[in-house]
């Protein structure tokens, strides 16, 4: 009788497992489309936008970005991660191109043109379409002041773009309603929709 209910339990727990499992697989997914829903980045902006101002046409005047003078040697990676830090809390805006408000591009462009005088091509498509023959994932190499590229909506390649500055964190303007701000590559959204990193040794 006892080896009878020891049979019948069995495969009850197994049932129980695979429940479980699923309810956890169901969860993650769940979890990943309200993430979608919460960063649809730059859709709303688009729409609202896209026949008033081109970003193609948007050109950053160097003058504006006066390259910074520096008092000590440091590497080319630390004056980019040191200048994208300045700008932590700066208001999004689309087409933003300067500290007064900043959109993905506008920033990285920025920064690397006050940081090393080099002026980089305007929208985040545009760059990923210049560079993305040395479009790496190989991730283990990703170091400070390489830019990561995001896929988050859309049929491009590319989206989103933001300055890596080690820790597994990288720095960009995310959305309107909100600033330049810290984000982790460890967060399950931001993890799936890297789409690669440009080592910025290989464009200077």
């Amino acid at each position: 009788m006892l080896y009878r209910f020891f049979l019948l339990l069995i495969p009850l727990s197994i049932f129980s497992q695979d429940s479980i499992f699923e309810n956890i697989d169901r969860s993650f997914e769940e979890s990943i489309e309200r993430q979608d829903n919460m960063f649809n980045f730059y859709t709303d902006d688009f729409l609202v936008w896209k026949n008033k101002v081109d970003l193609k046409k948007i050109i950053l005047i160097p003058e504006k970005a006066v390259v910074n003078q520096y008092k000590e040697v440091i590497s080319n990676r630390d004056k980019i991660t040191a200048e994208i830090n300045k700008y932590l809390g700066v208001p999004y805006l689309w087409g933003g191109d300067n500290p007064n408000a900043f959109d993905c591009s506008g920033l990285v462009q920025w920064t690397l043109k006050k940081s090393l005088d080099l002026t980089i091509p305007r929208t985040t498509n545009q760059q990923y379409n210049y560079w993305k023959k040395i479009i790496s994932n190989q991730y283990q190499n990703l170091k400070e002041g390489d830019l990561v590229y995001f896929k988050t909506f859309g049929n491009n390649p590319v989206s989103h773009v933001g300055i890596f500055i080690g820790n597994n964190t990288f720095i960009h303007s995310p959305k309107k309603n909100d600033v330049v701000k810290k984000a982790s590559l460890n967060s399950g959204y931001w993890r799936s929709k890297l789409v690669g990193f440009l080592n910025i040794d290989l464009i200077l």
